[in-house]
């Protein structure tokens, strides 16, 4: 497929402005926090599994076998970048032994992937580009589960095999179960799922547009070290990766997923993660809003360097 600005620009935009609605409509009572505050839960756990099985009942075909492989080398060079990052972010922020080490790590080695970047893949590649990218963040998932975790925890806990589990590690594998086997669900089954799944886009951009009505900016521009975690986050990050496979991968779709993955905000599970494990939920949370406010400038950015490519 070939990408073109004015379609994608009108494509962000209209993610935006369903994320401006919800705003709106928490900001004059019409969504109330306690319904605002399931969102994510439903997101997570009905919605996305279903976008991700009805993207993934694809025609098998070699090329998409290829193509699934030479993602999972890319998300491999991707992962160790931001890792390479995340090492070195307590010397360039100056932290030394500050408590606070973890979270601003988890920041940089993880990214909203799913809730928002789902959503980003679809507008502006289509449904096609969920297939590639649930099979993409595999090891994300892993690797959340497992050195997000070590990064956020204070205090050590054994770690279980059933927390690699969740509902879209799940929906991934029976996606790909359906996949590999050329099964069609039938239609009562599959029409339901594909409707629950179109929520994904227009539920998540709501939920981000409402959850702004709750930031305290004052102490959230305060801190200036958060200005650096969302440029490394949003910009550094994704621009190493482009320029690192870009001369090797020409297929727009497969050298777009990784990039427009690797561009989105710091992943919800940050706040999550940080109330979990006794860490600093307040500055966890400073990070997931300002990196989601700047991703509204940075991933038009973003994606207008792909177009340059």
């Amino acid at each position: 497929m070939k990408l073109d600005f004015y379609n994608v620009f009108v494509s962000i935009t209209t993610l935006f402005a369903i994320g401006a609605i919800g705003y709106h409509i928490r900001k004059k009572g019409l969504l109330s926090e306690g319904a605002a505050g399931n969102f994510p839960k439903f997101i997570t756990d009905i919605t996305l599994p279903c976008l991700i099985i009805s993207s993934m009942q694809l025609t098998y075909t070699r090329d998409r076998i290829q193509e699934m492989g030479a993602l999972m080398v890319i998300a491999v060079v991707a992962f160790l970048v931001q890792l390479v990052f995340s090492l070195f972010i307590p010397f360039i922020l100056g932290l030394g032994e500050d408590g606070d080490k973890g979270v601003y790590q988890f920041m940089i080695m993880f990214q909203n992937a799913g809730f928002i970047g789902y959503p980003v893949l679809v507008t502006i590649f289509g449904l096609e580009a969920v297939f590639y990218g649930a099979i993409y963040n595999i090891p994300f998932r892993i690797l959340i589960m497992t050195l997000g975790v070590s990064m956020m925890e204070n205090e050590k806990r054994v770690f279980s095999i059933k927390d690699m589990f969740t509902p879209g590690i799940i929906a991934t594998l029976v996606g790909l179960a359906l996949f590999f086997t050329q099964y069609k669900l039938p239609v009562i089954i599959d029409d339901p799922i594909n409707m629950i799944g179109s929520l994904t886009t227009p539920l998540a951009m709501i939920y981000i547009g409402a959850s702004m009505t709750e930031v305290k900016f004052g102490r959230m521009v305060a801190n200036k070290r958060i200005y650096m975690i969302s440029f490394i986050r949003l910009l550094a990050i994704p621009m190493v990766i482009l320029l690192a496979i870009s001369g090797f991968v020409e297929n727009e779709m497969i050298r777009g997923v990784p990039v427009v993955i690797h561009a989105m905000p710091v992943a919800t599970l940050c706040t999550i993660f940080a109330k979990e494990y006794n860490n600093n939920v307040d500055l966890a949370s400073s990070g997931v809003f300002m990196t989601t406010l700047l991703s509204m400038v940075t991933i038009p950015l973003i994606v207008t360097a792909l177009l340059m490519v």
